[in-house]
């Protein structure tokens, strides 16, 4: 990360070349230094902020205190943070779990260095009046309308941002496609931008147990404590209910719901993901910065909980490199930098920073890991403990194993099923980019689920999780235009289901990872009907198989990198 006295510019890696020649531009780049503290902050509590159809929402807001020799005040750039999460949470909660609601900036941190926060209870939450509508259409107008009255205050330079992780990213990613005119940049980190593909229905199937958590939580914080003295109609949406009757995808998602409007999305951006956010955010912000039609766009993708990066001194101390450029003006050789820029993992807790020109890596040779029928006798715990060869077997078989209780037991206490897993490697190999699984599958009954992890498995017999695909198999429709090689893009318009016995092939999307399987390691699939945390089907019941070798070989595709010469 870079810091308010320098920055150590990288050599860049294209193709199988370090790029010095980008390199010696960040470093010749004209350096003005990022902006120093030197302010107090005055604070306004339950600002009104009209919408057009005359209903208010009610904001804090934190200013630099400053005014000019003629005692007026200054101006400043606007950074805004919308949510459900009661915008008087952040003077009451610490930043630790199981507290999740504080996700925005720190108000002293960024007045200081000339910023004004204005952080806003969405509409029928918290202090403002209203019918809650999470995620949806109604919501980004809100903002929408937000960013332009923040922009016509007295104390605002008209310059506004985005900022805040999670939530605040989500509805980042929802207005940038209405295009508000003073929408100047925003910094999207760790949110999805597909509220049905990437948190609702992974795969189709329900993400039963967070939104049951998140949920209640969220609406327990306001009706079960005492600020509910604010506003005792809060939270009047029947959200699981309305979620539970479109589980399919459809219209609703995009115009009653919002997700992003990658054509519409023009405004420069800094999107911020995580390795470790494959249960629900890394996908939106990969996909947002491949899709999106904004020139000036950058990806980083980063390690650690769920807000440590975004709290850390070399997280702010990005950020403030990225407002203080398009808000302010000043040039830090931010974007002399390749765009994207990627912490490649040795463990889920260590990895190294590298720059790169594109995602995915222009250079990336993809390789086939096929599912095998023999023996791998390693995983003690696994039902069936299978091969991962690169070469596909000759004849062809199948495997058969349970999906019903047993199956939700194993995944609830992380007990494979099957699992596929090389010899130990011979050298070190890289995993970065999207991977596809390929299988040929059957039930005994109509449906059947799909739970696929990639895993480094170390010489003394433990694991790590890189990532994560899920597919209900009545989902396995393909969008011709949006599917890659590499990365299948489900429609998730209809279900298809089954005959029992009957044998389709399928492609899953494994999330996007970065992960260096070391020499010695293994690669590892696990397949699981279950994972103890998504809806458990009445079709979970009976038996499902997958097929392997002949004429249906089932493989994995990996994305690996070539070793640096």
């Amino acid at each position: 990360m870079l810091n308010s006295q320098r920055f150590l510019a990288a050599a860049y890696f294209l193709g199988m070349v370090w790029i010095a020649a980008a390199a010696q531009a960040a470093i010749a780049a004209a350096q003005e230094p990022l902006s120093q503290p030197e302010y107090g902050v005055i604070f306004d509590e339950n600002v009104a902020i009209p919408l057009r159809d005359g209903t208010v929402l009610r904001a804090d807001v934190y200013r630099p205190d400053v005014r000019d020799a003629n005692n007026e005040q200054t101006r400043f750039p606007v950074l805004i943070s919308l949510s459900a999460y009661q915008k008087s949470m952040d003077r009451i909660l610490p930043h630790i779990r199981p507290f999740t609601h504080v996700e925005r900036p720190e108000p002293e941190w960024w007045t200081a260095r000339g910023y004004i926060l204005v952080f806003i209870d969405t509409r029928g939450t918290g202090a403002s009046p209203g019918k809650a509508d999470i995620w949806s259409m109604q919501e980004a107008r809100d903002l929408y309308d937000a960013i332009e009255w923040s922009a016509r205050q007295d104390w605002s330079s008209g310059k506004i941002g985005l900022a805040g992780v999670s939530y605040y990213a989500i509805t980042q990613w929802n207005v940038a496609g209405l295009q508000p005119p003073s929408l100047t940049t925003m910094v999207p980190w760790e949110g999805w931008a597909d509220l049905y593909r990437d948190s609702v229905f992974h795969g189709g199937i329900l993400n039963q147990n967070f939104y049951g958590r998140w949920w209640i939580d969220v609406v327990g914080k306001q009706l079960l404590e005492a600020t509910r003295a604010d506003n005792s109609a809060a939270f009047d949406e029947n959200l699981m209910w309305n979620f539970m009757t479109h589980h399919t995808d459809s219209p609703w998602w995009d115009d009653v719901k919002s997700r992003a409007r990658f054509d519409q999305i023009v405004v420069p951006f800094y999107s911020s993901g995580n390795w470790g956010g494959w249960n629900h955010h890394l996908r939106g912000n990969v996909e947002a910065y491949v899709r999106s039609a904004s020139i000036h766009k950058k990806l980083q993708i980063h390690i650690g909980g769920h807000t440590d990066a975004f709290y850390s001194d070399e997280g702010k101390a990005e950020m403030l490199r990225w407002y203080d450029y398009w808000l302010k003006g000043k040039e830090n050789g931010i974007m002399d930098e390749p765009p994207v820029k990627l912490c490649i993992r040795v463990s889920v807790d260590e990895c190294n920073w590298r720059f790169e020109n594109e995602w995915p890596l222009a250079r990336t040779q993809y390789r086939k890991y096929y599912l095998s029928l023999q023996s791998a006798d390693v995983v003690d715990d696994a039902m069936h403990d299978l091969q991962l060869r690169q070469t596909p077997p000759p004849k062809g078989g199948e495997i058969t194993f349970p999906s019903g209780p047993e199956a939700y037991r194993r995944g609830r206490s992380g007990q494979p099923m099957v699992t596929f897993v090389t010899e130990p490697l011979s050298e070190d190999v890289e995993v970065t980019g999207h991977i596809k699984l390929m299988l040929w599958v059957s039930s005994e009954t109509d449906d059947m689920d799909v739970f696929a992890y990639l895993r480094n498995m170390a010489p003394d017999g433990s694991v790590e999780t890189a990532t994560r695909g899920i597919l209900k198999v009545s989902h396995r429709k393909l969008d011709p235009e949006l599917s890659k090689p590499y990365r299948p893009y489900h429609t998730h318009d209809e279900e298809q289901k089954l005959q029992p016995g009957q044998v389709v092939p399928i492609e899953i999307e494994i999330w996007a990872t970065s992960m260096v399987f070391k020499k010695g390691h293994r690669i590892r699939l696990d397949v699981q009907p279950h994972d103890g945390e998504h809806y458990f089907a009445a079709y979970k019941l009976r038996d499902n198989s997958i097929y392997i070798g002949g004429d249906r070989p089932s493989y994995m595709l990996l994305p690996v990198i070539p070793a640096q010469d």
